[in-house]
């Protein structure tokens, strides 16, 4: 499917489930759709795959760069233990094989992400993907054993593990201090934007976690993440400052 191709009604609905089945079915749901892989772009198979998430995100383990992420959201002291973090080899080489895939992903289904209209586009899917209001993944569904964890997740495109929400951020921060300013700044920004706005919309609509108390699964809500969505869509330090700050109130609470 061509990004933006707009083939006849319903084309973007059908394009927002194409984007996510892709990503998911290189990730948790590579042992169906791409088992070449061995869960490469996951945790790994379980045997000699080691999986490129496990360099910097939670499963079995808590590695250090999670947890300087951690740090530094809460407190926002620990930017040069997370940038060192970032920057050992095995970490950066895992963080980048990740994004050059992820932002393969994305210009597949979006395009350019420094044109206002994709920006707009992209938000208005992930916010969909975050409230739980796209169509059934019924292929996945059907594909998974009754007794495999995943069942309960597998016919729905959305997201329901509420720190990963997190972990998305911290893999966008990782990338932009490996990369720094580049061509592909625009879409890290907007994927960072879309974390701001679409993690507290999930905690909103469907009470996973606190999230700030002036959002409510509304369509009041739902004009003003939009509007703050494009303004850090352009701004990823700013974007990330938001991230941080819902982090602070998901483990704290607004003050």
């Amino acid at each position: 499917m061509n990004a933006r191709d707009g083939s006849g009604p319903g084309s973007d609905e059908a394009r927002y489930v194409s984007y996510f089945h892709e990503l998911d079915a290189w990730t948790e749901y590579w042992d169906i759709y791409h088992p070449e892989t061995r869960g490469r772009y996951y945790f790994g198979d379980g045997g000699s795959e080691a999986g490129l998430l496990t360099c910097f995100l939670p499963r079995e383990r808590m590695p250090p760069a999670f947890l300087t992420w951690k740090r530094l959201a809460l407190y926002e002291d620990e930017a040069l233990r997370f940038e060192e973090e970032v920057r050992k080899p095995t970490v950066a080489k895992a963080v980048l094989e990740v994004d050059d895939l992820v932002a393969q992903v994305f210009a597949r289904h979006f395009g350019d992400a420094a044109r206002p209209d994709v920006q707009a586009d992209y938000l208005e899917a992930i916010h969909r993907f975050a409230i739980d209001v796209l169509p059934p993944a019924h292929d996945r569904d059907r594909r998974i054993p009754d007794d495999d964890p995943r069942k309960a997740t597998a016919g729905r495109h959305t997201l329901d593990g509420d720190l990963m929400w997190f972990a998305w951020a911290l893999h966008l921060e990782a990338v932009q201090v490996l990369r720094g300013i580049d061509r592909g700044q625009p879409r890290r920004a907007l994927q960072m934007a879309g974390v701001a706005t679409a993690c507290p919309a999930n905690f909103a609509w469907r009470a996973h976690r606190r999230t700030r108390v002036e959002y409510t699964p509304t369509p009041q809500t739902t004009t003003l993440l939009r509007t703050r969505g494009l303004a850090l869509a352009r701004d990823f330090g700013a974007a990330a400052n938001e991230v941080h700050a819902l982090f602070r109130i998901r483990e704290w609470g607004e003050s």
